[in-house]
C-alpha cells in the first residue's frame, strides 16, 4: 500500500490528494493489524531471524521514510521499527542487500533523470 506513495516521496512524481488519503487511511489500519502481530522480541515472528525479517529489512523504513515525507509524520513511529532495523544492520547479510540498494538506487534514479533530460 505504501508503494502508492513512492512515486512522489522518492522519485520526484505527483501522487493525487485523492489517492494519499485513500493509502493514509488504509496504511493507519494495516499498520495497527501489523503492531498486533509483530513481536519485535527481537525479531518480528519472536527469537529466531525468519523470511519474515527479511521482508522488515526492506520495507518498514520505506514506509516510515514516504509516511515522513508524505504526511509529515512517520506512521511507524510508535513501533520499535528503529532499534529492530538497527539490530538487522548487523547482521553481514542485511548490510550487503543495504549496500546495493543504495548502489541501484541512484542507477536507477540517474537512468531516470538522463530519461526526463532527453525529453526536454
Amino acid at each position: 500500500m505504501a508503494r502508492n506513495l513512492y512515486p512522489e516521496a522518492f522519485f520526484g512524481g505527483k501522487v493525487s490528494d485523492a489517492a494519499k488519503e485513500k493509502t493514509g487511511q488504509q496504511l493507519e489500519k494495516n499498520i495497527a493489524a501489523f503492531a498486533k502481530l509483530a513481536k519485535f522480541s527481537p525479531y518480528l515472528a519472536g527469537d529466531t531471524f525468519t523470511l519474515a525479517d527479511c521482508g522488515g529489512a526492506v520495507h518498514l523504513q520505506l514506509v516510515a521514510s514516504a509516511t515522513k515525507i508524505i504526511y509529515g509524520r512517520d506512521f511507524m513511529a510508535d513501533l520499535p521499527v528503529r532499534d529492530y532495523l538497527k539490530l538487522l544492520g548487523e547482521r553481514p547479510t542485511v548490510q550487503k542487500v543495504n549496500a546495493e540498494r543504495k548502489v541501484n538506487t541512484e542507477l536507477m534514479l540517474a537512468a531516470a533523470k538522463a530519461k526526463a533530460q532527453a525529453k526536454t
